[in-house]
């Protein structure tokens, strides 16, 4: 099985007072009830969601010479983007950090905020013409 070969990395231990801190603090996220139980997303993988933000808001600033927003609004397109990616999409050269999956987070992040960017540019120029 191909999916059963992707690495998952974990840099902060399991248990004491780290664990409590960063895996055992959590938030649950789902649209329309898609995945079932909820999007889980900790204290690490949520500052590895907003690093992802980051590379990602550079990315779509690169391919569109815009910016999509602010930081929260780069997060919250970084954490719309992964949700829909982990819940729709499997990539089997995807690895996991800490329980996020890094491509598929990006890539998902990259695309929504290059559409959400294009569409603004869009009709905010055809409102000045």
């Amino acid at each position: 099985m191909i999916l059963a070969a992707i690495p998952n990395l974990n840099f902060i231990p399991r248990s004491g007072v780290w664990d409590t801190i960063f895996h055992q603090t959590w938030i649950s996220v789902s649209i329309f009830g898609v995945p079932s139980g909820g999007y889980k997303i900790t204290l690490i993988g949520l500052i590895i969601i907003v690093l992802l933000a980051l590379l990602a808001a550079a990315i779509t600033e690169r391919l569109t010479s815009r910016k999509p927003g602010g930081l929260a609004f780069a997060v919250l397109i970084t954490i719309l983007g992964s949700l829909l990616t982990a819940a729709f999409i499997r990539l089997p050269w995807d690895f996991i950090i800490e329980g996020v999956h890094i491509l598929a987070a990006l890539i998902g992040a990259v695309l929504i905020a290059v559409f959400y960017t294009l569409i603004r540019s869009s009709s905010s120029s055809g409102k000045k013409g």
